[in-house]
């Protein structure tokens, strides 16, 4: 197995190093026996189960907004909350079954409002209520229990471990609990990211084809404002599907090459630095997502620029 390539991440203060960010990189040609969690970057593929499912059916047809909302880490802004409550009503499922728990949404100014106007944060806010979501009215189409929809026995989570058993060709996979209380997988890097192959050559090439078009199509709900996965689509040279996990994960593929970066330390700035700065490197997404990146992490609160960033390769 060859040892990872790797970014570093360095962030200068007057001209001194104040932080180091290691970022471990793979692309479809690395062989590497390491192991990860990929947390929300799973989510592009944990909704094909419910897509195969409506495939088999008439009575419900997704629209690419809603693809993207049940496969989203949204930043709960108004576009997001809208979208969820019209969703919930359209199916008639019951927001008080989401077990994701309430959450201040990602949005500093969505935020503010609602703290403004003496309101709480609710679970519609919560990132991954649209996952959630999904669960419910994936297993009222399985006509099974909805409440306990979390639940590693579930049927519901056991039908997703069996396709990730498929479209990962292992079994080697264990699971964690995830931040929003769903089961978190931990698997090899290179079966996460040969999936991608297999799948487009599957009887699921059709539905991925669906979730890569929601993303290309709807960026804005995948993550939000100044998200670092949906300024990657919104300024990818070509179709991209880009989505974000906890713990520094960034997962992207244009269906041809796949690529994965983790930050060794768990940091978000970490990997949105180096993720957007390789991509733009090698042509596949413009400089904008690095410049946003730059900005939002070396100026400070006068918005004057107190830090120097140097980003280094070891291949």
């Amino acid at each position: 197995m060859s040892i990872p390539s790797q970014l570093n991440v360095e962030l200068f203060r007057d001209g001194n190093l104040e932080s180091n960010h290691i970022v471990n990189f793979y692309n479809s040609k690395s062989n590497s026996n390491d192991y990860f969690f990929p947390r929300s970057s799973v989510k592009p593929f944990q909704i094909i189960p419910l897509l195969y499912v409506l495939s088999n059916q008439n009575e419900i047809n997704l629209t690419d907004e809603e693809i993207a909302l049940f496969a989203s880490s949204h930043s709960g802004e108004e576009l997001h909350t809208d979208l969820l409550l019209k969703t919930s009503e359209k199916y008639n499922l019951n927001l008080k079954y989401l077990i994701c728990g309430a959450q201040r949404p990602f949005h500093d100014k969505t935020a503010d409002r609602i703290l403004n106007r003496n309101n709480e944060f609710l679970k519609i806010h919560n990132n991954c209520s649209g996952k959630h979501l999904s669960m419910l009215l994936y297993s009222k189409l399985l006509n099974v229990d909805f409440q306990n929809y979390y639940k590693i026995d579930h049927k519901s989570q056991t039908n997703i471990s069996e396709f990730f058993y498929e479209i990962f060709q292992t079994k080697d996979i264990t699971y964690g609990i995830d931040g929003c209380g769903l089961p978190a997988i931990r698997l090899r890097v290179s079966d996460f990211i040969d999936s991608i192959n297999y799948i487009k050559n599957s009887k699921y090439n059709e539905l991925w084809n669906r979730v890569f078009n929601a993303y290309v199509r709807f960026p804005d709900i995948i993550g939000g404002t100044n998200r670092a996965d949906s300024n990657l689509i919104n300024n990818s040279n070509s179709a991209l599907l880009a989505k974000s996990g906890a713990e520094g994960v960034m997962f992207v593929t244009n269906n041809n090459e796949s690529f994965l970066f983790k930050c060794l330390d768990g940091s978000k700035r970490g990997v949105d630095l180096a993720s957007s700065h390789y991509l733009n490197s090698i042509g596949l997404v413009n400089n904008l997502p690095f410049e946003s990146q730059v900005e939002l992490y070396s100026m400070n609160r006068q918005n004057n620029k107190a830090v120097e960033i140097k980003i280094t390769k070891n291949f």
